[in-house]
């Protein structure tokens, strides 16, 4: 198992959306106060069934993390693809519940750090300002995850696939400043993202590229109009 110290989890926390701004050696305290420990995933095994009772917040600190609901036919509905340094489960820790209402699975071997619920408890081992800072930190990420799922239903709101393409790309271009951008989705991926047929997306990219309305290689796009 590979070597996940106090320093290296600190480094990887210091990286994600929740210590944003605030010091290393702060952050080594906050969590030595805390219940946490790492656990390996085995590619394809699930971190999270719909309706498990979630007592912790999920840090990726090495691998990749799907975030899905699965629909009546057993179809898979993706929600999101979580990276080293971004967390999962805090949305639900947030519930009176504590519930989940989704799913989570490793794409690929992964680490997890598992960090008790209590890191949404008044600190004590740290500064009024440093808890304000992680507090607003856990606010900007929780209106993060809710933007994500506006955007979500207004994909899967459209008609017509084309619609659902340049509705996507368009937040892409916007979060990325750019006309050109990569884009974290595989095309089963986003097939899977925007609930389509892969062979219908596929067919529908080429012929955007055709009209000139964007140009694209693997995952990198260009908006053209």
């Amino acid at each position: 198992m590979m070597d996940f110290n106090e320093d290296r989890v600190t480094e990887i926390c210091s990286k994600s959306i929740i210590f944003k701004g605030v010091d290393k050696a702060i952050i080594k305290e906050f969590l030595s106060s805390l219940s946490y420990k790492v656990v390996f995933i085995k590619k394809g095994e699930l971190i999270i069934k719909e309706d498990d009772y979630i007592d912790y917040l999920g840090l990726v600190l090495e691998g990749e993390v799907n975030v899905c609901k699965y629909c009546p036919d057993g179809s898979e509905s993706l929600l999101s693809k979580l990276k080293t340094h971004e967390v999962f489960g805090l949305d639900i820790l947030c519930t009176p519940s504590r519930n989940s209402f989704y799913y989570a699975y490793a794409t690929k071997p992964s680490f997890i750090l598992k960090i008790d619920k209590k890191i949404l408890e008044k600190g004590k081992v740290i500064s009024e300002e440093d808890t304000s800072k992680i507090y607003g930190n856990v606010i900007t990420c929780l209106a993060n995850i809710c933007a994500k799922k506006c955007h979500k239903i207004e994909l899967v709101s459209q008609k017509s696939i084309r619609d659902k393409i340049m509705i996507y790309l368009s937040i892409q271009k916007k979060n990325n400043n750019s006309n050109k951008f990569k884009i974290s989705f595989d095309r089963d991926q986003l097939a899977n993202y925007l609930c389509v047929n892969r062979s219908v997306l596929s067919h529908e990219l080429s012929l955007m590229q055709k009209e000139g309305i964007i140009k694209f290689k693997k995952n990198e796009f260009e908006i053209l109009e």
